[in-house]
């Protein structure tokens, strides 16, 4: 399974009628494609402008496919040259390839944790079994929340991502709260050791608006 995301910026001077597009537009792709697509705007770690929308698939023919779909629709051509002006920067495509999970199947979940990172020269596959020993700790330590582990198809070399899941800030507190003192994790995080670029690893929270 594959995780594919667009995001752009919303035109700060027109802030909720770029939303309500950016919701209205989901809905379209959806309705064309077959594909349910989600919508996100950043909480915490980003500008706080930037959405993004986001699916599943099974792979990267049925992600062609539906662009396919979309090109060939006067409705969504129409639509998209009519609210270009609501959006500040041309959008940016990412695909995560899910090399482990747990609970995804309940679906997308309200709010989402990112953790991203660049593995170090010479040592994706190193980076790679941390991650999943990563996310596999995440998911027994915390239950009731979906968490995943995906490596980067497009973009810069070596970028792994760690999604966790849950529908509302209670859950996310416990978290953090997990993270904080929980030394089986600290443990963890240790063995990270020189297994990514320093300084390349970000942290972000994105709650789902449709």
């Amino acid at each position: 399974m594959f995780i594919f995301s667009r995001a752009t910026a919303l035109d700060r001077h027109n802030q909720m009628s770029a939303v309500g597009a950016a919701v209205e537009v989901a809905g379209m792709v959806t309705k064309i494609t077959g594909m349910p697509i989600s919508v996100y705007m950043s909480g915490y770690g980003e500008p706080t402008n930037t959405v993004r929308w986001s699916t599943r698939i099974e792979s990267q023919a049925e992600l062609q496919a539906a662009v396919e779909k979309l090109a060939a629709d006067s409705g969504y051509v129409q639509w998209a040259e009519k609210n270009s002006h609501l959006f500040e920067i041309a959008p940016s495509d990412t695909l995560g390839r899910v090399v482990s999970a747990s609970g995804m199947e309940a679906g997308p979940a309200r709010f989402v944790n990112i953790i991203t990172a660049v593995a170090a020269n010479g040592k994706m596959a190193d980076a790679v079994a941390f991650g999943v020993r990563a996310q596999q700790f995440v998911a027994g330590a915390t239950k009731n929340l979906s968490t995943a582990f995906l490596t980067g198809v497009y973009g810069p070399f070596g970028t792994v991502t760690w999604i966790t899941g849950a529908n509302s800030m209670a859950d996310m507190d416990a978290l953090q709260e997990m993270q904080a003192t929980n030394a089986g994790y600290h443990e963890l995080v240790k063995d990270a050791g020189d297994l990514f670029v320093t300084g390349s690893g970000m942290t972000g929270l994105i709650e789902k608006i449709n």
